[in-house]
């Protein structure tokens, strides 16, 4: 393989190792592999037309700007002697054998190059390169303010997609710092057949309806979502990092709620249709947002963690078949008007509130009560 290193640097704000180099085209694919995108699981393949010009630039032999790739954060340290002792025989043949590279930036030109080789069987031209740049970066924290923030300055890509990003960076590390936690890819059709086992993109939202405080991750009013990204994003890193580690506590104590859950609500065939509602996108989005929002201080912390321990031992000693209140919920629900309200947001809201209104009683409230205050 044709794969040079042309330098090191590193970005002296966070001490990441950063290392320049350069591959043939036609090596290109077998360096990232061909499931490349596995790492972009909800960001949308960009329309092959709309890059008419940028391939017929390729077949000429266009020296296209640098792809970013990163390494697995578990990985990392494998490569640091090398790194550090600027041995590139080593770092190359490292890199050979990887299989834990993915891509930062760059995904649609690698889609373009992958389809001139597969679908058009075009051969690159013999000394036509790619140039690279790949991050070393192990620490959650470094990671989190980078792609968040840095990102959102320097390329065009959505916070969303930023935060999408991070986890796919992080799944294998958060599902390690969970034990039994399954985060699942819904490309690989895999059917929640468990409890701790949750969609890739459903735990994605939760962080952002978590970070934006609310459960609308697709807003039709654009000005509001602007205004709470941009507090989002005019955050400084240990705020950030607070705030990522804050959200892994609550996704922790979600995942051994979910334990109990599914074994009461599989158990009882008049509540089996709510066996995976916790594991529903509605119920992750208004959890997290109810967290996010009541959870501005050390006080309310100390409500919403009393609120889920009595929850959690209540449902423990199995002293109320239906602990969620579910069957006055599905009552409450089944009331919105569809004609005045978007059923899909009245039930978010209703859920987000109703999660809120619980954590407010820290928990000596029940959820039944809880679901009729927040849909009044």
């Amino acid at each position: 393989m044709s794969l040079k290193i042309l330098g090191y640097t590193k970005d002296c704000r966070t001490n990441t190792p950063v290392v320049y180099a350069e591959i043939l085209m036609n090596e290109y694919l077998d360096f990232v592999g061909t499931d490349f995108d596995r790492f972009e699981i909800q960001r949308k393949r960009v329309d092959p037309k709309k890059y008419t010009r940028l391939k017929e630039d390729i077949v000429k032999g266009a020296l296209l700007p640098g792809i970013t790739l990163a390494i697995d954060p578990g990985k990392v340290e494998n490569f640091e002697n090398a790194i550090s002792k600027k041995d590139s025989e080593g770092l190359i043949s490292l890199l050979k054998a990887s299989k834990d590279i993915y891509i930062l930036d760059g995904l649609q030109r690698s889609y373009i190059i992958k389809d001139l080789a597969e679908k058009d069987g075009v051969t690159f031209k013999d000394e036509q390169k790619i140039l690279l740049e790949i991050w070393f970066e192990k620490k959650i924290d470094h990671l989190v303010y980078r792609l968040i923030v840095l990102n959102s300055g320097q390329k065009p890509m959505s916070m969303r997609h930023q935060v999408e990003l991070l986890f796919m960076t992080m799944k294998k590390e958060i599902e390690k710092e969970i034990p039994g936690l399954e985060i699942y890819l819904e490309k690989d059709e895999t059917i929640r057949s468990r409890s701790k086992k949750f969609s890739f993109d459903r735990i994605v939202n939760g962080y952002y309806a978590f970070l934006t405080k609310s459960p609308e991750v697709e807003r039709d009013n654009l000005v509001v979502k602007k205004m709470n990204e941009d507090e989002v994003l005019s955050s400084k890193e240990d705020e950030l990092n607070e705030s990522f580690n804050l959200f892994i506590k609550y996704l922790r104590i979600f995942s051994d709620i979910d334990v109990e859950y599914y074994k009461i609500y599989g158990a009882h065939q008049e509540l089996s249709p709510f066996k995976n509602w916790l594991a529903e996108e509605n119920t992750i989005k208004g959890f997290f947002a109810a967290i996010g929002k009541f959870a501005s201080d050390e006080k309310r912390i100390e409500r919403i963690d009393g609120a889920l321990q009595k929850l959690l031992e209540k449902m423990i000693a199995r002293t109320d078949p239906d602990p969620f209140s579910l069957t006055e919920f599905r009552q409450i629900r089944n009331g919105i008007d569809a004609k005045k309200v978007n059923v899909g947001f009245g039930t978010r809201k209703l859920i987000m509130d109703g999660f809120r209104e619980f954590f407010i009683e820290e928990g000596e409230t029940s959820f039944a009560d809880c679901w009729k205050s927040s849909a009044s």
